[in-house]
């Protein structure tokens, strides 16, 4: 072992400066980390507003007549969902009638 005088003493302040700049850098990353993710929140709010939004316009154009074949034709596909609401629903047969 080395005797004492071989020790380095470290100043206080320098010892935190050096800390500080190290935990700067880290905390600039999470910084920035936090800032996308709420970019990215915000996007996914947008996308699913304009989902929920083209879902109930393709809704009324169906209300207003057209068919999905229709719109099909004039270069639209059908939104990823649906609007809410009730869903439709094929009349049932009766049961004496099922033949």
């Amino acid at each position: 072992m080395g005797n004492l005088s071989d020790v380095t003493v470290l100043d206080p302040d320098a010892a935190e400066r050096a800390a500080r700049e190290l935990l700067d850098t880290r905390v600039t990353a999470v910084r920035e980390l936090a800032t996308r993710r709420a970019e990215l929140t915000r996007a996914r709010d947008a996308v699913i507003t304009a989902e929920r939004a083209d879902a109930a316009a393709w809704a009324a154009a169906e209300r207003s007549g057209w068919t999905e074949t229709d719109l099909r034709r004039v270069g639209f596909e059908p939104p990823a969902t649906r609007a809410p609401g009730r869903p439709r629903r094929t009349p049932a047969i009766p049961a004496d009638q099922s033949g």
